[in-house]
């Protein structure tokens, strides 16, 4: 289990609160602004012997080692008779603990102690800190109890409605899982949907493609037709065959010798009309 700093404390003073008889405060300053922070300061049950102990807890190697190097631990001797670095499994070994500090650490079957602290004799706190300890503390341990009051109430009225309502609450899970299976198939059916719209789309699509390439055939071969009659190349391009059809068509309708010949043409129409009609005094046949 990968453990967080605030996490791993927590769990760290819990565990003192239930299998030792001792006080257990989290992350209380000892004293006003720049005085020492414990994660977990723990006091022992007992009017003949005092001995607070610092626990500081470690989820890093690269923190412990500066905390070392900085020498913060031996900051905490003010207000404790023992120091013990509180660590996850595998991540420190005794021999890297500071001289006189202890070390324990959090297995998956719960916390163990592989070094125990030397302790120093204190005979008492500072003032600062033992106002600390019962104004700040007091209310901490008031709210710690209020939450897990709730907690507690929570749970048994959970229990009493489930018992009471447990036919009701079957019937609830039974048709929310009932909706569940309807949903997943109306999904699934649209899916369906989805699939064969876009498959006939596609149909429609290559029909067109082929409509569109068979037209273009065919125009093609009208084009092709049609140069060949004006005496052009089969696949000249299209601007070149349509300016050779307009000079064409121009010609054909402009074209001096076929207006001679129409008015020819017409002069030789009325002149055998003329002549098919009967001379004076003579009967129509």
């Amino acid at each position: 289990m990968k453990w967080g700093h605030n996490e791993l404390a927590h769990d760290l003073a819990e565990h003192l609160r239930q299998n030792t008889a001792r006080i257990c405060w989290e992350d209380m300053q000892l004293g006003p602004s720049g005085t020492c922070r414990p994660d977990v300061y723990a006091m022992a049950h007992s009017y003949s012997k005092f001995c607070p102990v610092v626990y500081e807890v470690k989820v890093s190697v690269s923190d412990f080692r500066a905390d070392v190097t900085a020498g913060k631990y031996t900051k905490y001797f003010k207000y404790a008779g023992g120091v013990v670095f509180a660590v996850p499994e595998g991540l420190l070994k005794k021999s890297d603990i500071p001289e006189g500090c202890g070390l324990m650490i959090r297995k998956e079957t719960g916390w163990h102690t592989l070094k125990g602290p030397t302790m120093r004799q204190i005979d008492n706190l500072p003032r600062d800190a033992w106002m600390k300890l019962l104004m700040d503390g007091v209310t901490r341990q008031v709210e710690r109890t209020q939450i897990k009051s709730r907690a507690i109430n929570t749970y048994f009225v959970d229990q009493k409605l489930m018992k009471t309502h447990g036919a009701e609450i079957a019937d609830l899970v039974c048709r929310a899982h009932r909706s569940k299976e309807r949903l997943e198939q109306e999904i699934k059916a649209r899916d369906e949907r989805l699939k064969e719209v876009r498959k006939e789309s596609q149909e429609e699509i290559e029909r067109r493609r082929k409509r569109r390439e068979e037209a273009e055939e065919r125009l093609t071969d009208a084009q092709q037709d049609l140069a060949k009659a004006l005496g052009l190349e089969p696949n000249v391009p299209m601007y070149v065959l349509i300016r050779t059809l307009w000079e064409a068509t121009r010609r054909l309708t402009g074209d001096e010798e076929i207006q001679r010949l129409r008015g020819v043409l017409t002069r030789i129409e009325k002149t055998l009309s003329d002549g098919l009609q009967p001379l004076p005094g003579e009967n129509a046949a």
